[in-house]
């Protein structure tokens, strides 16, 4: 932040959300926001109880107010998830719609699934900074539907072989489809062969998804494959294996005078057309 006030960097990346507005108050700094392909999510070890249970798992995401995350710790500069994929990236579909905040719903569906007092458990998380308050906040909503949880957070080294393992119950994390495609923002999040070290951190398994990612990956005709994307997608929306809270927005700062500066949505930088006029 400094090195760009002073005009010794030209670009920085990333810019945390909350220092938007001081490179933008600054004379001769701007930021550059830039959609991503980016899914954070709050993740769950699906072969663990109670997490095993879809009503469970219904429920937390019932309890969280995901406004409240992209607008009390992201500062706003986040776009709502309403499924697995952004709308970078090809198989999205817009069918879905956020997830809403609703307390009591959350509580007849913990009822309902045998655990009406709640229950205790824990939340790991890496060491960023968004994923720590992501999992304080969570922590704080699930207080509301008897939910008592412990919030773990380590470097992330240790947070990917916790979660690589299956040693965790919920977890907060992220997927980037960086090849715009959505073969690879479900088959290695979603199929089981890839449970664990992979990309499916929720272990999560259903016979009727696997056909379909694998239908998916094989079709060439597009409209096909839109298809069979828009019921993977659906299968995941209703079981629930994480919850779906944000596609994050790309924040780069610049100095004022240069331009022709982008991103691609993976967050790769284009530097042939940048200049510094």
């Amino acid at each position: 932040m400094a090195e760009l006030e002073t005009g010794e960097a030209d670009i920085i990346y990333p810019v945390n959300p909350n220092d938007v507005n001081r490179i933008e108050q600054h004379l001769g700094t701007k930021v550059l926001k830039s959609p991503s392909s980016n899914l954070t999510y709050l993740g769950f070890n699906t072969t663990k109880e109670p997490f095993n249970d879809p009503l469970v798992r219904q429920a937390i995401a019932k309890a969280i107010d995901q406004e409240g995350i992209i607008n009390g710790i992201l500062n706003g500069m986040a776009l709502p998830a309403k499924g697995p994929l952004a709308p970078t990236v090809f198989g999205y579909d817009d069918q879905f719609s956020a997830a809403k905040k609703d307390v009591e719903e959350a509580k007849a569906l913990l009822d309902e699934a045998g655990y009406p007092n709640g229950f205790e458990t824990t939340i790991v998380s890496n060491d960023t900074r968004a994923f720590m308050d992501i999992a304080v906040f969570v922590q704080q909503e699930l207080q509301a539907i008897g939910i008592d949880v412990q919030v773990e957070t380590v470097e992330t080294s240790t947070f990917l072989e916790l979660a690589g393992n299956g040693d965790t119950e919920m977890f907060v994390s992220s997927w980037g489809t960086v090849t715009l495609d959505a073969d690879y923002g479900l088959y290695p999040m979603f199929h089981s062969e890839n449970g664990g070290f992979p990309g499916n951190r929720t272990f999560f398994a259903n016979e009727e998804l696997d056909d379909l990612l694998e239908r998916a990956r094989k079709e060439t005709d597009e409209a096909t494959r839109l298809e069979l994307y828009k019921d993977a997608q659906q299968i995941i929306v209703d079981e629930v294996p994480l919850v779906f809270l944000y596609h994050s927005e790309l924040l780069a700062g610049l100095g004022e005078q240069v331009e022709g500066f982008w991103q691609y949505p993976s967050s790769i930088f284009y530097m042939r057309d940048a200049v510094k006029r």
